[in-house]
């Protein structure tokens, strides 16, 4: 399975958003795409972090990348958690 799909198939992330907002230059083309799978994880889509770009999407259930970058990228990043039962009676 390797570590990626251990990481992916396992319950160890409580995130349930992830909202970004991306606070480079407008006409930014330096890399640090952020990459989301599709459920096959044959298909993708990138997104290429300009400034003022805002992302939100379900953590839980989209898996996402951030590729490589040229330069420093700079983003606002929010995370909503779900609730977590702690009670272990």
């Amino acid at each position: 399975m390797g570590l990626l799909g251990w990481l992916r198939s396992s319950d160890y992330r409580y995130r349930a958003v992830t909202i970004i907002l991306y606070l480079n230059d407008p006409e930014w083309n330096s890399g640090g795409n952020l990459r989301c799978f599709g459920e096959d994880d044959a298909s993708s889509i990138d997104v290429n972090p300009t400034g003022g770009t805002l992302i939100i999407f379900d953590s839980s259930k989209i898996e996402h990348q951030v590729l490589p970058s040229l330069m420093d990228r700079y983003a606002l990043t929010l995370w909503i958690n779900e609730a977590v039962n702690t009670n272990h009676c």
